[in-house]
């Protein structure tokens, strides 16, 4: 019977069968970032974004999360004077540096994990 014609009948499609058991989700949404081999000094993050607020996020693969920080430090920095601007660099210093000592520790990250959200 046609899925057009009236008094039709749909059946969803079975799940996808991944031969073992299903993975959550990574705690920060977006794909999974594994640990470089060596791995980043956390001090070197903490300092660039201390610097210039998302920089190091590159480093450690959070590239989405970098260019954020650095839109949003302009966005905030500009009508604060620069007071908006220190602010989130050290916030995203503390926070690259949580990231990375994760990822020295060998935790995976996702693209938006954030401080010492790993799970």
């Amino acid at each position: 019977m046609d899925s057009n014609t009236t008094g039709g009948s749909y059946t969803p499609p079975p799940p996808p069968s991944g031969g073992g058991p299903m993975t959550p989700p990574p705690a920060g949404g977006g794909d999974l970032i594994y640990p470089p081999n060596p791995p980043k000094e956390p001090v070197l993050i903490l300092l660039l974004n201390l610097i210039l607020a998302g920089v190091g996020y590159f480093l450690i693969g959070q590239n989405t999360k970098g260019i954020v920080a650095i839109i949003a430090a302009l966005v905030i920095g500009v009508p604060t004077c620069g007071i908006g601007w220190g602010v989130l660099c050290i916030v995203t210093g503390l926070d690259g540096y949580f990231q990375s000592e994760a990822q020295k520790a060998g935790h995976p990250l996702g693209q938006w994990t954030f401080f010492k959200d790993h799970r």
